[in-house]
């Protein structure tokens, strides 16, 4: 696994069109953050998501991340103030700590939310009794959280026309994966399917579940910023074994997923090889696919 802190390799130019702005202004207004004037990001890494949401607080508006990052909490300042030159210093503050014990007052904020944070976790229950806690009454919880192993379900020009054995088996791959992540204590990359149970179990009222509207899509001439810069990461994650690529850290959660050594060669070498024949494929202009995704945004209010 890499060296680097938690979540290093996803913070890379690809994270900056996650999201469609008409699609956030959507959102903002079905969760009223106009009425809202502050904001805890918890896991707020570089605060990416705080300062989407930021400008449709009500102003001047109090934001407060954590992180159990040294080094995100140390750089998190520094892309707000950029971003908000005109905000008094004292509105925003970034504090090193654990999700699961905040280190913030009972009832003192209008929003808490996250964005792909509680898939990292062991016990993610024990995180959103956190956020719960230091939510006000009548407060807006929002947690951003994906089903990553649908992505492994989605076709592509190179894949659709597969056999359904070979189909089959790459997604067994996927599943055992991911079965090694939760046995491994990394956390459920599907947690999204699973939120709004969640919610329901803490007592929050008026939940809400949409889904963002931005998939990783691709197709000719990809000319767009945001396939531009997926193209770069996907092949820089792929080429240099880094990220979701790590072909060590595949190998351990494979087999404790219930794998064996000679299934997880087998199909890692395939996939390596369907890399060669998309990269190929990208070079030629003939590669497409609309990127299938499912990302969550579960909302609720505290009672």
């Amino acid at each position: 696994m890499s060296d680097q802190p938690h979540s290093a390799e996803w913070f890379g130019e690809q994270r900056d069109f996650w999201w469609n702005r008409d699609f956030l202004d959507l959102m903002a207004k079905r969760w009223k953050l106009a009425a809202a004037s502050s904001l805890a990001d918890i896991g707020c890494g570089l605060g990416h998501w705080s300062r989407l949401l930021y400008p449709y607080l009500l102003q001047p508006a109090r934001i407060v991340g954590v992180d159990r990052e040294p080094r995100w909490v140390a750089e998190a300042p520094q892309h707000f103030r950029r971003a908000f030159p005109n905000v008094a210093p004292e509105l925003s503050s970034f504090h090193l700590a654990d999700a699961t014990s905040l280190p913030l007052a009972d009832n003192s904020f209008d929003v808490v939310t996250c964005q792909t944070v509680l898939m990292h976790l062991a016990q993610p229950l024990d995180a959103l009794r956190e956020m719960f806690r230091i939510l006000r009454p009548g407060g807006l919880l929002v947690c951003v959280e994906p089903n990553n192993l649908w992505n492994y379900l989605s076709f592509t020009s190179l894949t659709e026309a597969e056999s359904v054995e070979a189909l089959v088996r790459r997604f067994e791959f996927w599943l055992r994966q991911h079965r090694g992540r939760i046995a491994a204590g990394r956390g459920n990359h599907s947690i999204g399917d699973l939120l709004p149970g969640y919610f329901a179990q803490l007592g929050l009222g008026e939940i809400g579940v949409h889904q963002a509207d931005r998939p990783a899509s691709l197709f000719p001439p990809y000319a767009t910023a945001a396939q531009q810069a997926l193209v770069k990461q996907t092949s820089q994650w792929k080429e240099s074994a880094t990220g979701p690529w790590d072909k060590e850290d595949l190998r351990r959660l494979v087999l404790l997923g219930g794998g064996t050594e000679p299934f997880f060669e087998s199909v890692f070498a395939g996939l390596m090889e369907g890399f060669q024949r998309e990269q190929k494929a990208i070079t030629l202009g003939n590669f497409h696919s609309a990127g299938g995704s499912i990302n969550y945004l579960v909302s609720a209010r505290k009672p």
